[in-house]
């Protein structure tokens, strides 16, 4: 998605260019009125795109920091819009590395000060001692011209302990 994002992006690029010249060499304010539909056009998108994982608080609650091999772990994730600016997407990646754990979701559009949770649980299969987090946020804006993305690093720790017998 990032090469198709660069590619509609220089193509706006492109086209004020050629605007401007096109306005410059025929002298016309219709030219020059597209450049400046087309440049604020990238302004806008980008600052959008920026907003669009700013002020965005996130939490992750697990009910316990222990398991054993064979139990199930689980974990309730919130994302919470802390703007008045409402968010049309966001993709939280969790980079966790408990075999088998998926927490990454995509989030739909939530209004201002709106709050969306998930849940999400894995079987431990292994015994040892895991990661949880840190997490990746990626939203853009809704030309897809920019993505912007923001890590958050707070990361804990699962200890899986063996099967007892």
């Amino acid at each position: 998605m990032g090469t198709q994002n660069h590619s509609r992006r220089n193509g706006i690029y492109l086209l004020l260019i050629a605007c401007l010249l096109t306005g410059l060499f025929t002298g016309r304010a219709f030219f020059f009125n597209l450049a400046y539909l087309f440049g604020g056009l990238l302004l806008i998108s980008f600052l959008w795109a920026w907003f669009a994982v700013r002020w965005i608080g996130i939490s992750r609650k697990t009910r316990a920091r222990r398991a054993q091999v064979g139990q199930l772990f689980s974990e309730s994730f919130a994302v919470h819009n802390l703007s008045f600016i409402p968010k049309l997407w966001l993709e939280v990646r969790d980079q966790s590395d408990l075999p088998g754990y998926r927490a990454s979701h995509v989030v739909p559009a939530m209004g201002a000060r709106a709050t969306y949770r998930w849940n999400a649980e894995a079987l431990c299969l292994t015994r040892g001692e895991f990661t949880l987090g840190p997490i990746s946020l990626m939203s853009g804006d809704p030309f897809g011209l920019y993505l912007t993305p923001r890590v958050i690093p707070a990361t804990s720790k699962l200890l899986v302990y063996p099967q007892t017998v």
